[in-house]
């Protein structure tokens, strides 16, 4: 019974992230509160993944990326884009690229296409490097290397990416290090960035519509002391993750020594700290942790994984599993959003891997970075709908470079991956 129930919470957890009717927290909580009524966890364990390190590494990430994104560094970058603004062709679009790498390991990429669109808005509708073409080909840039090195918020990639599978998988040597990231998806960044460096031109020409873009604001109201404080922040927690394999369980507890510096200090008000540490995002990961225990514990795993492998048949090639599952991962953030499919996904691939004796490191990197490089529909995320919504596109006119995207970072991913976390260990 305790199976069925648990099967029950997951098809009901895939269904509420595939329509998106309430917040992915909710729904995970939702999924917790059954897990304790129905006895299957006593409550501690239901939610206890509010107080699991992961949780609290994610929750103070976002606090500590926020503070940051409140510094002159924007305030810089915009000027360095009014600078080039007059240069055309290959440089320009060079340097946004540039620029767009540099901030999507810093904050969120709803941020990133706002700033972007900023930057671009005074570009004439009527030329070949308009706004809508050099929004939409950032956006490009920006999906292939979002938050892949471990700095900022691309600090919780992995940890985000082993809560959702952590339960099932009890092997330590089996999760993800913070540069795993970096490694596996190098190689399609820098195919995907070569591509749209000569491919923007397959991108429509409309008329920019800024009416969604929420307005910059200058950074100067925050005054140097705050920003000293900040950047100290920023850089302890930096160099607590360049030194993670050494100091080990404390690499979770810098980034919330942190806030609690920036709390004691007011670099942070006391609203913008609490909207940011308790975040959807937050909850979701939370609620994930637990029902992740719940699939591993309940044998909801081992029925995922034998049928998986009915499907893939006897002994399935390590290169057709990654690309099977790198395929699905994109299919399915076109009706649901790169979050998750990534939750989702990412809990069935463990479980395959798990009856199979596969190696699930790759597989999991390919589902998480494959569902943030689905770029074809505005379903895919908020940062894609905001991206469509600016340039005024249409999905069907932009898959001329939308579909050899896809097909190079599929086929980029699934090399990479097969090179770095072959799906079966010599």
């Amino acid at each position: 019974m305790q199976m069925y129930i648990v099967l029950g919470l997951l098809i009901f957890m895939i269904v509420m992230f595939f329509t998106h009717k309430v917040p992915y927290g909710v729904t995970t909580m939702t999924c917790c509160v059954i897990l304790a009524l129905t006895g299957i966890f006593d409550v501690q364990t239901a939610f206890s993944g509010l107080a699991n390190k992961t949780t609290i590494l994610i929750a103070s990430m976002f606090t500590v990326a926020y503070a940051f994104g409140k510094t002159s560094l924007i305030n810089k970058v915009r000027a360095s884009m009014e600078r080039i603004k007059e240069k055309s062709g290959f440089a320009f679009i060079s340097f946004l690229f540039i620029v767009t790498i540099i901030l999507a390991q810093l904050m969120g990429r709803t941020a990133i296409i706002s700033i972007i669109a900023l930057f671009l808005v005074s570009l004439d509708d009527r030329d070949e490097i308009c706004a809508s073409r050099m929004v939409f080909a950032a956006f490009a840039v920006m999906a292939a290397w979002s938050l892949k090195v471990p700095v900022g918020l691309g600090a919780t990639m992995s940890a985000t990416a082993n809560a959702y599978y952590e339960g099932i998988i009890n092997n330590p040597e089996l999760m993800l290090m913070p540069g795993d990231f970096l490694k596996v998806s190098l190689l399609p960044a820098v195919a995907l960035t070569v591509y749209a460096l000569f491919a923007w031109k397959f991108i429509s020409k409309n008329k920019i519509n800024t009416a969604d873009v929420k307005e910059v604001k200058e950074t100067a109201a925050i005054s140097p002391r705050d920003e000293r404080i900040i950047n100290l922040v920023f850089i302890g927690v930096l160099l607590g993750f360049v030194f993670g394999s050494k100091i080990g369980n404390l690499m979770y507890v810098i980034p919330a020594a942190g806030v609690l510096v920036l709390i004691y200090t007011k670099a942070l008000t006391t609203k913008e700290t609490v909207n940011s540490l308790t975040g959807d995002m937050v909850w979701m990961i939370a609620g994930v942790l637990v029902m992740s225990d719940a699939i591993g514990k309940s044998g909801v795993g081992d029925m995922i994984g034998n049928g998986l492998l009915v499907i893939l048949g006897d002994n399935p090639s390590g290169l057709v599993v990654l690309f099977v599952f790198a395929v699905t991962t994109i299919v399915m953030t076109t009706f649901m959003s790169n979050t998750g499919t990534a939750a989702v996904l990412t809990p069935i691939a463990a479980s395959l891997s798990m009856v199979a004796g596969m190696d699930p490191r790759g597989i999991v990197l390919i589902i998480n970075i494959a569902s943030i490089m689905a770029i074809a529909f505005p379903s895919g995320s908020t940062e894609c709908a905001l991206a469509f919504a600016i340039g005024q596109h249409e999905p069907g006119k932009l898959l001329k470079f939308t579909i050899p995207y896809l097909l190079i970072a599929v086929v980029t991913l699934v090399i990479s991956a097969s090179i770095f976390f072959p799906v079966y260990p010599a």
